[in-house]
């Protein structure tokens, strides 16, 4: 029986140091629990050009513009109705920012078939932004944007609109 108290006593023994050593350490007992206040992080650096840029409408960044808008297209698509309403309206936004850009580059006549589409793609933003999306609603809207959709990839897409950009952009 005494060689199990003394077993007992020196784990004790044992325990107790290695917590007091672990505890301890190298800094003081106070300092391990006091926070240490943030640090600051850099100001960002904002670059500017040096050089200025003379860039003009062409059928590559008409292309370039065109698939954004295609890509963003299949996102709202994708996200509409869904949980996340902040990413359907980030979605629509960008659908229309790039068919606008699309519109700018090309000349008068063909800019002022695109901009039909482009009011019936705000017409459901501010619905979105409006009205809490219902799935009668969602189904609506979805037919509405695949339609359009389909008459821009139709009417619109870079094999058609070839010979028709601007020299320069249009100021809106």
């Amino acid at each position: 029986m005494r060689n199990v108290s003394r077993i007992k006593a020196v784990v004790f023994l044992t325990v107790l140091l290695v917590a007091a050593v672990g505890l301890s350490g190298c800094a003081q007992l106070r300092e391990k629990f006091v926070r240490k206040p943030k640090e600051e992080k850099a100001a960002s650096r904002r670059y500017c050009a040096v050089k200025a840029y003379d860039i003009r409408p062409s059928l590559e960044l008409y292309t370039k513009r065109y698939v954004f808008w295609k890509t963003w297209h299949k996102e709202l698509l994708a996200v509409l109705g869904g949980s996340n309403h902040k990413k359907t309206l980030v979605a629509i936004e960008q659908e229309i920012v790039n068919l606008r850009d699309m519109r700018n580059m090309l000349i008068d006549e063909k800019a002022e078939e695109l901009q039909k589409p482009i009011d019936e793609i705000m017409k459901i933003e501010t619905a979105l932004k409006k009205e809490k999306v219902t799935r009668g609603n969602e189904v609506r809207m979805r037919r509405r944007l695949e339609s359009l959709g389909r008459q821009v990839k139709r009417n619109f897409s870079y094999t058609k609109v070839r010979g028709v950009i601007r020299d320069d952009f249009r100021r809106e």
